[in-house]
């Protein structure tokens, strides 16, 4: 299957979503995600990452009070700005600025944020996350 197609495909099978908990967000406006983030710290509110995150999404691993399950999937490419599918530099700079600092080395080192196509060698799992030291879920409320 192509590039485009598996971009296509996980876009289609993603809805996204805001509040408390992630479970299916394939991402949109970065500056809507960013007021988002900023919101959310500003109020200490918590945001747990559960099931498909990407995109824009994955700047919430920047959050104070965020958490993810062992099972989650985040889900990284480049920025973009609407009806252009190159790479925006300034946006992916951006999110890498979100980033704690674990994730931001694995980011730069994998090239996550070079192309804006999906590819599961950009794809972090919950696992992983928690052992780049991301706090791991607790409360299943969230």
């Amino acid at each position: 299957m192509s590039a485009r197609r598996s971009s296509l495909a996980l876009a289609l099978l993603l809805a996204g979503c805001q509040g408390a908990s992630v479970t299916r967000d394939a991402g949109g406006n970065l500056r809507a995600y960013m007021d988002e983030a900023r919101r959310l710290d500003a109020r200490g509110a918590q945001k747990a990452i559960r099931g498909v995150c990407a995109s824009a999404c994955t700047i919430y691993l920047g959050l104070r009070n965020v958490c993810v399950e062992p099972g989650a999937q985040l889900w990284f490419h480049a920025a973009h700005l609407p009806d252009d599918p190159s790479p925006d530099s300034l946006g992916s700079l951006e999110m890498l600025a979100f980033y704690p600092p674990r994730v931001r080395e694995w980011v730069m080192r994998s090239g996550a944020l070079d192309s804006t196509d999906f590819d599961k060698a950009k794809m972090l799992s919950g696992e992983a996350l928690i052992a780049m030291g991301v706090p791991a879920c607790r409360d299943a409320s969230l």
